[in-house]
């Protein structure tokens, strides 16, 4: 259950995000064909086996962005979807009891909205419920409940701060300490404070941090000592979306972290052993029982 790196259809991803962001990061055609051309020599010279596509994706990405001048390609989209997804937590929200089980499945629900899915298969999802084919969360309550401080929730697109703050407010009930961390910077349509702002929590009683790097899931070489610090003295990581999965699934963190998300995708998927679109709660802790 770790991440080997990218698969020959990680490729058409990486391409589609590409176009995706530029796309959206300016209007004017030069400007669009000259930073594709030069995200595309990055991808072309990082797409090696081994490789990450969440560090592929942070590297094209910055370039995309100082080419552009466009220090938020995303903005309007995490705007949009940061809307849907506030409508969508308070549509389903009731069908989801208050208790570390359906809070866990609330949060893992908000991952499954994401700018290449259409908001209504989200609300499907939820109306249905979710079942984790990995499903370590017996045995995470479990620990918390004996050894409780800090949980940091790592999180992923914007839309799922709506998802994820009952499960803050539940584990502070519980005597944890949680930490919401977002991104220090824009990273696709990840969560910043700014966008922590916008949606009204910077007032919340929660703590939000930012970890201080620009970048899809973790990297450990960008981000703050305080962070670092953080991750040291914390009893529970838990990383939400396939970016933290992809970027923490082969380094020691893993060992106190909960991967909670939908795997979106077949290489992902298949390094964690489910099919395709499945849900996960997956604790490192817990891997060699395989």
């Amino acid at each position: 259950m770790i991440f080997s790196g990218v698969q020959k259809e990680c490729w058409d991803c990486l391409l589609r995000l590409i176009d995706k962001t530029v796309h959206l990061a300016t209007d004017s055609e030069s400007l669009r064909e000259k930073a594709r051309e030069e995200a595309i020599k990055i991808l072309e010279e990082k797409f090696r086996p081994g490789a990450i596509p969440a560090f592929i994706a942070t590297a094209f990405q910055e370039k995309i962005r100082e080419i552009t001048d466009n220090p938020d390609p995303f903005l309007e989209l995490k705007r949009a979807e940061m809307k849907t997804a506030k409508s969508l937590a308070k549509l389903l929200k009731s069908r989801y009891q208050d208790d570390f089980r359906s809070l866990f499945a609330f949060s893992a629900l908000g991952n499954a909205l994401d700018f290449f899915r259409d908001p209504e298969e989200l609300r499907k999802d939820g109306e249905m419920g979710i079942q984790f084919s990995i499903d370590d969360l017996e045995f995470v309550e479990s620990f918390l409940t004996e050894t409780g401080g800090k949980v940091l929730i790592l999180a992923d697109n914007a839309g799922e701060i709506y998802f994820d703050m009952p499960l803050l407010e539940y584990l502070e009930k519980i005597g944890c300490e949680p930490v919401y961390v977002v991104k220090g910077g824009p990273a696709q349509n990840d969560l910043t404070i700014e966008d922590v702002k916008w949606a009204g929590f910077n007032e919340s009683v929660m703590p939000v941090i930012s970890h201080g790097a620009a970048v899809v899931g973790i990297d450990l070489s960008k981000v703050s000592d305080d962070f670092k610090e953080l991750l040291r003295v914390a009893s529970l990581i838990v990383g939400k979306g396939m970016g933290h999965y992809e970027t923490m699934s082969h380094i020691t963190l893993r060992e106190k972290t909960l991967f909670l998300l939908k795997a979106k995708c077949r290489p992902v998927a298949s390094s964690l052993g489910v099919e395709k679109d499945e849900f996960v709660a997956c604790w490192g802790r817990l891997w060699k029982r395989n």
